[in-house]
């Protein structure tokens, strides 16, 4: 199951969140991205999603043949992001996160506050990744406490031309039949656990209001669990 969904914030003159997905040669690579209040930046997310996924569909099937080719594709072309889209956007900057599949394994890849999960057994979001903000500089605050920190929208990581490119990345073992969770902070941190866990049962976001734009993706593949 792949879906994506995404809501233009009340407080948005535009929708600034960007996600696709592209599929090459058995490996998929999923991307979401959120740009900042800068301008720019939601071009720039638009821009980097696209290049990300059309280095990924295009490349050689032997570029992806195995989980560690796939990743240094998949690195090299973020790189060749920051240091060619970036500098034509100099005052933009945005959050994103990319989930690159392989068999039986996968890697989360990520800068900024776009975040990793998957839904619990009591059907509420248990999230991986943590966001690259503010409070949570230490990289161990639980994602309820970040969401109601005045210092949150304070990003201590993301794709822009004013800062060094430094993706975080999780190698993720996996079971059968658990639902991933990909979400922009419009989501984790903008709708309540419940809201959250009601807007991934129903596939909608048309009953939830947020100010910042909210997007989520659900993957129903394999269970997760995180390796350091």
């Amino acid at each position: 199951m792949h879906l994506s969904l995404s809501r233009q914030g009340t407080d948005r003159t535009e929708n600034r969140d960007v996600s696709g997905s592209a599929h090459n040669a058995g490996a998929c690579l999923y991307v979401i991205a959120d740009g900042t209040s800068k301008p720019g930046s939601g071009e720039l997310a638009q821009a980097l999603t696209s290049h990300l996924l059309d280095c990924f569909s295009s490349a050689a099937p032997s570029a992806v043949s195995c989980l560690d080719n796939a990743l240094e594709l998949t690195l090299a072309a973020l790189k060749h992001a920051h240091s060619n889209l970036c500098p034509d956007l100099p005052l933009a900057s945005t959050s994103y996160l990319a989930l690159l599949m392989h068999d039986q394994s996968a890697v989360a890849i990520h800068a900024g506050d776009c975040c990793l999960g998957y839904v619990g057994s009591d059907q509420r979001v248990v999230w991986l990744s943590p966001p690259h903000c503010g409070p949570n500089w230490k990289g161990d605050l639980s994602h309820s406490f970040i969401a109601s920190s005045p210092a949150r929208k304070r990003l201590l990581n993301c794709m822009s031309y004013r800062r060094p490119h430094e993706p975080a990345l999780q190698f993720i073992n996996s079971v059968p039949d658990t639902t991933w969770v990909m979400a922009t902070d419009g989501f984790w941190a903008g709708l309540s656990a419940e809201e959250q866990r009601e807007a991934i049962a129903g596939q909608t976001l048309d009953t939830c209001s947020t100010e910042d734009d909210a997007t989520f993706m659900l993957l129903r593949t394999r269970e997760l669990s995180c390796e350091k």
